[in-house]
């Protein structure tokens, strides 16, 4: 059987597995402490979307410093391999397409 390097990816994600690329282990190490890679990788977010998240978790869950070369290299992982994503959802039904609204 042949795999693509994204095909891989998108199984790796969807059974909770970390997408094994540089850094996973960084991640693994140290995120994975506290709760389990499923809170990876059912999240996205840009760099400083996943910088923000590393700041509440260290204001409000007790989260230690992680020191700039680590968190850099953490937050490299995250944005790359989880990064924001660009559709989430479907688009807006068009408004000819809704149901009238009984409530005007």
């Amino acid at each position: 059987m042949f795999t693509t390097a994204g095909s891989a990816a998108q199984e790796s994600t969807a059974s909770g597995e970390l997408i094994q690329e540089e850094g996973w282990q960084l991640v693994r190490d140290n995120c994975t402490e506290c709760h389990s890679s499923q809170i990876i990788v059912q999240n996205s977010g840009s760099r400083e979307v996943w910088k923000s998240r590393i700041e509440w978790m260290q204001d409000s869950q007790g989260l230690g410093e992680l020191g700039a070369e680590l968190e850099g290299s953490i937050l490299d992982y995250l944005a790359t391999n989880y990064g924001q994503k660009t559709a989430s959802r479907r688009q807006a039904l068009p408004a000819h397409l809704m149901p009238p609204n009984p409530n005007l």
